[in-house]
């Protein structure tokens, strides 16, 4: 299996994704992760401009529509921009002018104020679990294999699962991935790792995902610890325990849109 050399390669001011980006319901569209994580790219960029220490808090996306394996423009607007926090908003446009997915991320500001960090829980490390694949993927290459990933725990299929997930290439070339871009990358992964439903009967995708952490995510590794629930009214909601191997990172939510496959057509 030959990767591509990262999700995204930069032409000019704008950024084409790669095979690797390429996600499970289509061959032309995208998996939500790496987009996230361009998204999440421009916006710590952006906050770089502050005089302030600032580390991102929150940061929560919106898919428009299927994003295809095609050459973008990224962008960054100042929501806010106070003495302890910034808030921003990134877009990511396609060719024809089109706002694809949008991201606002909270950045705080960092200060030494007295307060330990809260002790966390070690889950069992990548080191010691098995080696995973996606079994609903479709194309030989794509976000799956582009991601290294190994079963922490549950089983496929139940509604909740625990996988380890790295990646395998970074955002764009010969450019070490952000603790905040790792994570985004992983978490939209949420819903495929506690899936609850026959991936051959039914679809569901998620238009938004949302990441809260409570500390910045140490090595390259990011645990989802993955629950997924329905309504009976076809929405469902994958709520993910974001960890590294020192234990709690953060919080991942996605909502869900489920449809039968003779529906999605």
């Amino acid at each position: 299996m030959t990767l591509p050399e990262a999700f995204y390669l930069p032409e000019g001011d704008r950024f084409r994704a790669t095979e690797a980006t390429r996600g499970p319901w289509s061959a032309e569209h995208q998996h939500g992760g790496p987009p996230s994580a361009l998204l999440a790219r421009a916006l710590e960029l952006d906050a770089k401009k502050s005089s302030l220490p600032l580390r991102p808090i929150r940061m929560s996306v919106a898919f428009h529509r299927p994003i295809a394996l095609d050459v973008f423009r990224v962008s960054v607007e100042p929501v806010r921009e106070g003495k302890k926090v910034r808030v921003s908003r990134a877009y990511l446009t396609d060719a024809n002018g089109r706002a694809v997915a949008t991201a606002e991320a909270l950045f705080m500001r960092r200060a030494d104020v007295g307060v330990p960090a809260t002790p966390g829980t070690p889950p069992r490390t990548p080191d010691l679990c098995a080696a995973y694949d996606f079994p609903f993927f479709r194309a030989a290459v794509g976000y799956h294999t582009a991601m290294e990933t190994r079963l922490l725990g549950g089983t496929f299929g139940t509604g909740h699962m625990a996988l380890w997930m790295r990646m395998r290439v970074p955002v764009v070339p010969a450019e070490e991935p952000s603790p905040l871009q790792r994570v985004v990358c992983a978490a939209d992964s949420g819903n495929g790792a506690s899936v609850a439903l026959d991936t051959a009967n039914y679809t569901f995708l998620n238009p938004d995902l949302t990441v809260s952490l409570a500390r910045e995510l140490v090595g390259e590794w990011v645990g989802l610890d993955a629950t997924t629930r329905f309504g009976a009214d076809g929405i469902g909601l994958a709520e993910s325990d974001l960890l590294d191997v020192e234990g709690y990172v953060g919080r991942g939510l996605q909502s869900l849109i489920v449809e039968r496959r003779e529906a999605s057509l």
